[in-house]
């Protein structure tokens, strides 16, 4: 049984028993006809309503994918809107997320989206004893307190030795530079440490 003819079935079983409608369940007679029509509509309303439902998300969504790039501002500076649909939906979701940014683990976490490892701290942990290797130079105690310290945690080299396989992902790395940069506070100054 298809799905038109359960819901006509499903229509002709809301409608009162009597004389009136003693043709709902009768082929061929304008009560069953206008009920069949009825039907094929909600179907067609169902599956859109299912649809709309699996595409709302926008990591998951291709067709809403670049009302939701424009509903947060994708393209800017950083993310740029290209790339495959699941990086455009990952740039969604980052730019959501950075909505709130606040923390140093919020900084991890939106590095996390893309899959890279980076360490935060502030820049007051190295203007006093016991000194943290390596030791950064900062030219004040002020400038030390308004200064993140982001440190990729594993960089990913230019030079000797090489690793194999080797993994080219200086544009990640650059759009979480970007994106650091465009989310710190305006107060503060951001030193990053092991980009190649």
């Amino acid at each position: 049984m298809s799905a038109q003819e359960e819901q006509t079935r499903t229509l002709a079983n809301y409608l009162p028993q009597g004389r009136a409608f003693a043709a709902k369940n009768i082929p061929g007679t304008v009560t069953r006809e206008f009920l069949w029509g009825l039907a094929a509509e909600l179907v067609r309303a169902t599956a859109l309503l299912r649809e709309l439902r699996e595409e709302t998300l926008p990591d998951s969504t291709t067709l809403f994918l670049g009302e939701w790039e424009k509903a947060v501002g994708i393209p800017d500076t950083c993310l740029l809107g290209k790339g495959t649909t699941e990086d455009r939906g990952r740039d969604v979701l980052v730019k959501l997320a950075s909505l709130g940014i606040q923390t140093a683990q919020n900084f991890i976490d939106l590095a996390a989206m893309f899959g890279v490892e980076v360490t935060v701290i502030a820049g007051s942990v190295h203007g006093c004893f016991p000194f943290k290797f390596p030791i950064i130079f900062f030219p004040n105690e002020k400038a030390a307190r308004h200064t993140i310290i982001v440190d990729f945690v594993e960089p990913l080299t230019g030079g000797f030795p090489y690793t194999f396989p080797i993994t080219f992902g200086l544009g990640t790395l650059a759009v979480v530079e970007c994106l650091f940069r465009k989310l710190k506070p305006a107060n503060v100054d951001l030193l990053v440490k092991n980009l190649p």
